[in-house]
C-alpha cells in the first residue's frame, strides 16, 4: 500500500464527513485512512462506519490527546508514506495524492511537504524549510512522511499537546540522513478553528531552542544552528525589553491620567 492516512478524532461529527469526501473523491486511490478516536460521545464512529469502504477503518480508545492517537496510527498503518489530516481539515482537490503519487516520482525523498491553504497563517509558516525559519513550524497536514521515519526518529513527544509536530518536524529537518524536498503545491485546507491555532503548548516553546540545538548535533550546519540560536536569544531578549519599556509607558500613563483627575477633584 502507498499512502496511509492518519485521522485523530474526538466528537468529529460535524467535521469528520468533510474530511473523508475529500479523500474518498481523489483520482488515486491506494490509500487507507485510520480514523483513531478517543471514544467519542457523539456519532463520530456510525459517520466513519457508514461510508462502506474497506479502505478506511476506525479505531475507538481512550487516548492521550492528539499525539498519542497519531502514535497509535503508525503503529498500525501498512502504507509506505504517512500523512496526518485533522478532522476539521479537509484535502485541497481531488488530484492532490495523485500528483504526489502517481504524476510525480518523489522516490528518492524521506519527507515531502508542500503549504496549506490557512489565510491565518503568516507567511514565515508557507514555503520552504530553512534555518532562517525553523521557529516558525510546517504544518501535519502539507507534509508527507516516509513510515520508517518514525523507527528512525522516534515517534512524537506526547508531553507536547499542540506542537509534538514542531517538535518531530525540528528531528527530521536537523537530521543528516533525511533527503526533503519542498513542492509549490497545497495539499489540504487547515480549519482555523482547530486545536493548535487556538492553544498555546508552554512546555514547548520553553524548550525550543534545546530542541534544536540537540536536532542540530548531527548536522553539517552545527556551527550555524549554534549562531542562531545566538541571534534568537538576542531577539527575545530585546522583545523582553520592549515590553518592559512598554508596561512602564502605559504604567505613566495611567498615573499621569490618575494625577488629572485628583486635580479636577
Amino acid at each position: 500500500m502507498k499512502l496511509s492516512i492518519i485521522i485523530p478524532t474526538y466528537n468529529s461529527s460535524k467535521v469528520i464527513g468533510r474530511a473523508l469526501d475529500s479523500i474518498v473523491a481523489q483520482t488515486f486511490g491506494d490509500w487507507e485512512v485510520l480514523v483513531m478516536d478517543g471514544v467519542s460521545k457523539d456519532n463520530t464512529g456510525e459517520i466513519v462506519k457508514s461510508y462502506n469502504d474497506e479502505r478506511i477503518k476506525f479505531y475507538s480508545e481512550p487516548d492521550k490527546g492528539i499525539y498519542d492517537a497519531m502514535n497509535k496510527g503508525i503503529k498500525k498503518a501498512h502504507g509506505e508514506w504517512l500523512y496526518f489530516l485533522g478532522s476539521d481539515d479537509w484535502l485541497y482537490d481531488n488530484e492532490v495524492l495523485a500528483y504526489f503519487f502517481r504524476d510525480n516520482d518523489f522516490s528518492g525523498y524521506d519527507v515531502v511537504y508542500g503549504d496549506v491553504d490557512a489565510p491565518q497563517l503568516i507567511d514565515n509558516y508557507k514555503g520552504a524549510w530553512s534555518l532562517d525559519n525553523l521557529k516558525y513550524n510546517r504544518c501535519h497536514q502539507a507534509i508527507f512522511y516516509r513510515k520508517y521515519m518514525f523507527d528512525r526518529l522516534g515517534l512524537y513527544n506526547t508531553k507536547y499537546k499542540i506542537k509534538a509536530d514542531h517538535d518531530y518536524n525540528l528531528r527530521w529537518y536537523l537530521d543528516l540522513r533525511t533527503h526533503s524536498k519542498y513542492v509549490e503545491r497545497i495539499i489540504a485546507k487547515f480549519c482555523e478553528n482547530g486545536v493548535s491555532s487556538n492553544s498555546i503548548d508552554y512546555k514547548f516553546n520553553k524548550n525550543i531552542y534545546k530542541l534544536i540545538l540537540v536536532s542540530g548535533r548531527n548536522t553539517l550546519d552545527y556551527d550555524y544552528v549554534m549562531l542562531y540560536l545566538d541571534k534568537w536569544a538576542y531577539v527575545e531578549r530585546r522583545e523582553r525589553r520592549l515590553i518592559k519599556y512598554f508596561q512602564l509607558y502605559l504604567r505613566m500613563k495611567v498615573y499621569e491620567l490618575m494625577h488629572k483627575h485628583i486635580k479636577r477633584l
